[in-house]
């Protein structure tokens, strides 16, 4: 049985709720698990243990629950060191209103309905809200125990880094928070990443970043540019935006039913907008016994924001382009509101390929 302790802090605000993730934040095991396996099979499993099937590797390493029958992983990973954060926020206590940077990234924080502040608050609990670097940031131990074989535990340490440099946390994680970070000195990334089977699985950018709080906007801002929604196209502004063309190519999809490609729901599920849904799967016979019906079906988003602090104390805004995970060829989505109800268009992964070459971007690795 081999044993370490890793020393790691949050460096955005993390939403990594419980029980009552509207009440409290905190660090559970069980989400640091989750983010391991995530990882474990995103890159396809060790080298070491090839040519063993990855869900088999899995299911040694991490565990499973296939088939009703649960069966516990060799690693065990605990977690001490910081209590549960009974701060809560909302889009306003965030600096998240519409327009700003943040409030881009954390429009889920916004309430449905104005009215009352009692009325209107859709708290979450938080730790670390101000994320800057002069701030004290929470930190937290985590235990990792390994039951297995004595020669994978360099494997299995491997792992750990790739979640320390690259991992985040909790709600919206995917959008530049809850991001960890090693305290001092960490692991190699690129010496962690080749223990794995499928390194390649990932593809790691970056945008220069003074501190966390500072790449939380640079990201935002960098994901918008991509994202505009095209919709009047009398914005110079809007216009300008590199993902223009295919914003409104969406758009005009949804509104008018212009033919063609999508490319907005490759970058992930729902779309919503003024005009329509996008969603993975749509039953005719259903939509048609109830007009209420949406279609249904996510897609998360193979496009993650990423603030990375290295060992040396400076301050990354990364951008990681997940192709293991990207949308799979010839699969169709469809429109599941509006006046082209029930649509389906084929999905060009063009805006994803042309995000991932983005002068902009510099290598990380």
């Amino acid at each position: 049985m081999k044993t370490e302790t890793f020393q790691l802090e949050l460096i955005t605000p993390c939403f990594c709720g419980g029980a009552e993730p509207h009440r409290q934040a905190e660090i559970r095991a069980p989400s640091i698990r989750g983010q391991l396996r995530w990882w474990f099979r995103t890159l396809g499993g060790f080298k070491s243990l090839a040519p063993m099937p990855v869900p088999e590797q899995e299911e040694m390493v991490v565990g499973s629950t296939a088939g009703g029958e649960g069966r516990a992983g060799r690693v065990v990973v605990r977690v001490s060191g910081l209590s549960p954060s009974s701060e809560t926020v909302d889009d306003i206590a965030m600096a998240a209103r519409p327009g700003s940077p943040r409030g881009y990234l954390l429009f889920p924080l916004r309430a449905e309905k104005a009215g009352t502040p009692n009325e209107r608050r859709r708290d979450r609990g938080v730790f670390n809200r101000a994320a800057v670097r002069t701030v004290s940031v929470p930190a937290f131990a985590l235990h990792c125990v390994w039951r297995g074989e004595t020669g994978i535990w360099s494997d299995i340490r491997s792992l750990v880094a790739v979640f320390g440099h690259l991992g985040a946390l909790g709600f919206r994680s995917r959008r530049a928070m809850g991001a960890v970070a090693f305290c001092g000195a960490s692991p190699s990334l690129p010496e962690a990443l080749n223990r794995f089977q499928r390194p390649n699985g990932i593809v790691v950018r970056q945008l220069p970043a003074a501190d966390p709080s500072d790449a939380i906007s640079v990201l935002a801002k960098w994901l918008k540019g991509w994202r505009s929604h095209g919709r009047t196209g009398n914005n110079e502004a809007e216009r300008a935006m590199p993902g223009f063309c295919y914003a409104k190519q969406d758009h005009d999809m949804a509104a008018k039913g212009v033919q063609g490609s999508a490319f907005r729901p490759a970058l992930g599920l729902p779309v919503v907008s003024k005009y329509g849904e996008w969603n993975e799967t749509f039953d005719r016979d259903k939509a048609q016994r109830d007009p209420k019906y949406r279609g249904g079906g996510r897609f998360a988003s193979p496009v993650l924001l990423r603030p990375h602090k290295d060992a040396q104390g400076k301050c990354h805004a990364l951008v990681i382009f997940v192709d293991a995970h990207k949308w799979p060829d010839g699969k169709e989505v469809y429109l599941s509101s509006g006046t082209h109800r029930g649509a389906p268009r084929a999905v060009s992964l063009a805006l994803y390929e042309a995000m991932k070459n983005d002068p902009h971007l510099k290598s990380f690795l």
